[in-house]
């Protein structure tokens, strides 16, 4: 009887042991997704140039590339993140040019510990978007509690030139 209590004990802890919460392994990272908007609605946006601006390293995220959406990295040692945005516009006319935006989020970096399995990690809640209006006409902030979900967090929407 005790044999049999002692192995129902250890396959209910192996049971619950394997029921672990695997979100975090979707998106480990609070990454705010940023969503490309033409006319109003979330298109692919031709073009594109993005990277970081103060970045130490390799900043480029994007280049020269037809985007929907993009993670744009966040630095949680300071409380503001700047992109450099390019677009081409116009390409295969002789009108064609390269219009270049700053993109910049002002966030408090706040540790939060998800769970056992994935650790701690940071969230970010954006206090204030600022941006250039050389090609990028606004962006909306759809969350200000950047998380490691996988919904946008943000709509950037472009001026609507002839691509």
């Amino acid at each position: 009887m005790r044999r049999l209590l002692h192995i129902a004990l250890a396959t209910a802890l192996l049971s619950m042991a394997a029921c672990g919460d695997n979100s975090c392994y979707d998106n480990r990272s609070s990454l705010p997704l940023a969503t490309c908007c033409l006319g109003g609605s979330q298109q692919t946006v031709n073009g594109l140039t993005i990277m970081g601006i103060g970045v130490p390293g390799d900043s480029l995220l994007a280049d020269s590339t037809s985007l929907k959406e993009i993670y744009l990295p966040l630095r949680a040692s300071v409380g503001s993140t700047s992109f450099a945005i390019s677009r081409w516009v116009g390409v295969g006319t002789s009108m064609a040019r390269q219009l270049h935006d700053t993109l910049t989020l002002d966030y408090e970096p706040v540790v939060y510990f998800h769970s056992e399995e994935c650790g701690a990690m940071y969230n970010f809640d954006i206090h204030r978007i600022s941006h250039t209006t050389n090609g990028i006409d606004s962006v909306e902030l759809v969350t200000p509690l950047i998380t490691n979900s996988t919904l946008p967090a943000l709509r950037i929407h472009f001026t609507n030139f002839a691509q």
